[in-house]
């Protein structure tokens, strides 16, 4: 199914909200800890205003949501990074019954090329025991840059140059 992606606006942050909190239910459920929730819908709405949020339509549905936003420090970030020469994408999520069919690859695909456009590099992270997320960012064309420490478990962070060979 194609999906539609474009900039969340503050009338879909009551959806985008819902669609994260089921996501990580679906992931608990799974034995998945990549999450916390509830979601704070506050956040979401002061992210869509600042313009970082993005949201997937497919048949008339909210099917995924990614998030960008510039990143200038990070623990884990090598010191080759060029100041404002990243984005760090977070807050991807598929909704549970849209998961499994291609969908997440063209939401990623769709930051990839946004990263691309505007000459950043793409970094992103996940939870280091999510071993099928992390097939699936390489599988993306994301290097693995390394596994950090992070309060009381470990992340995995990812890295996509905007110079593509």
């Amino acid at each position: 199914m194609n999906l539609s992606i474009q900039k969340a606006v503050l009338s879909n942050a009551a959806a985008l909200t819902a669609l994260l909190n089921e996501t990580v239910a679906d992931l608990h459920r799974r034995g998945i800890r990549q999450w916390e929730s509830p979601w704070d819908s506050e956040e979401i709405c002061r992210e869509i205003g600042q313009g970082r949020v993005w949201a997937a339509w497919g048949g008339g549905t909210l099917a995924g949501t990614f998030s960008l936003k510039p990143l200038e420090s990070a623990g884990w970030l090598p010191d080759s990074a060029k100041p404002g020469g990243q984005w760090y994408l977070y807050r991807v999520a598929m909704h549970p019954s849209r998961q499994g069919k291609g969908e997440g690859r063209t939401l990623v695909q769709f930051a990839c090329q946004l990263a691309e456009a505007a000459k950043k590099d793409l970094y992103l992270d996940c939870w280091a025991g999510n071993d099928a997320l992390r097939r699936f960012y390489t599988s993306a064309g994301f290097d693995t840059i390394g596994i950090f420490p992070e309060e009381n478990y470990k992340i995995s962070v990812f890295m996509r140059s905007h110079v593509r060979s």
